[in-house]
């Protein structure tokens, strides 16, 4: 039989500790999505208005620790940065709806089975696109972008080979207060991406016990 649902036995599900875990709902694409198979092996790449970012090393950090709670379910999870993506032959992004056409190429060239998309927004600073690709991809950023001084961003989690996202999240942090002292500190980007992390890391350990719920009458 060919599967087409997430494959996790009981067996398995034993092995990346997954039994009891709690977690978010996931998207509703997600049960639409082809099946995927765990362990996964993830890159994780960032996009800004004009095109893909660098990712710095603290800000990996934030995935890297998300990949060490989800234990056995993650194989890999690295960056693939623009200079990776040089010489590769790549479909533009400018001119067109390509960012997770791009993305998806880029990430099967290393060998990764998926990949993560996401960016973020200070809320402060303006920023213009004339990319049809950002508002497609990243349709709540582009409702809320520039308007009310909130850090915002959003994420998603795609297969290489094609597909609806399989999860997604977004997040949103208040600006800070000049007149409050103690908030001088705060850096509200930043606390968008740590609710991103939290937020696929929730939706994969969803997955996972779907998975396991949906074959335990088979596996036990």
């Amino acid at each position: 039989m060919k599967p087409s649902r997430t494959l996790l036995t009981r067996r398995t599900a034993l092995r990346l500790g997954m039994l009891g875990l709690g977690g978010l709902a996931l998207a509703p694409q997600a049960f639409a999505a082809p099946g995927i198979r765990f362990p996964l092996r993830i890159a994780c790449m960032r996009v800004g208005p004009a095109g893909f970012v660098q990712i710095r090393h603290d800000e990996q950090a934030y995935w890297s620790q998300m990949q060490a709670r989800l234990g056995g379910l993650i194989e890999r999870l690295s960056p693939v940065q623009p200079s990776d993506m040089m010489g590769s032959n790549l479909t533009q992004v400018e001119g067109g709806p390509n960012c997770a056409m791009v993305a998806r190429q880029a990430a099967a060239r290393w060998g990764f089975g998926h990949v993560i998309l996401y960016a973020t927004h200070d809320g402060q600073n303006v920023y213009t696109t004339d990319g049809a690709w950002w508002n497609d991809l990243f349709a709540t950023m582009a409702d809320t972008f520039d308007k009310d001084g909130r850090a915002i961003g959003e994420a998603h989690l795609l297969d290489v080979e094609g597909g609806p996202s399989i999860a997604s999240a977004s997040a949103d942090a208040p600006p800070r207060d000049p007149l409050n002292l103690f908030d001088g500190g705060r850096n509200p980007e930043r606390e968008t991406l740590v609710k991103l992390a939290q937020g696929l890391e929730q939706g994969l350990q969803d997955l996972a016990r779907s998975a396991y719920d949906s074959q335990r009458s088979i596996s036990d």
